[in-house]
């Protein structure tokens, strides 16, 4: 992933976890539904940067057969 792509993944998992703290206040069962799922996605955007994180560390550094060089 580019720098970029990582950002964006950082600034939507922000939002997401932003938007259920609010959705999670909400007296409705419906409100709270959706404040769940919205967690459960911020919480998949996070997994997905880590492994990113984790695939980077494994992969070693650019230019000894590492993928983009």
């Amino acid at each position: 992933m580019n720098q970029a792509t990582i950002d964006l993944l950082d600034a939507i998992s922000q939002q997401l976890q932003d938007r259920a703290l609010a959705l999670s206040q909400s007296p409705s069962q419906e409100g709270q539904d959706h404040a769940l799922m919205m967690s459960a996605l911020a919480t998949l955007t996070a997994a997905v940067r880590t492994l990113d994180d984790d695939v980077a560390r494994l992969d070693g550094p650019k230019g000894i057969g590492a993928a983009g060089s």
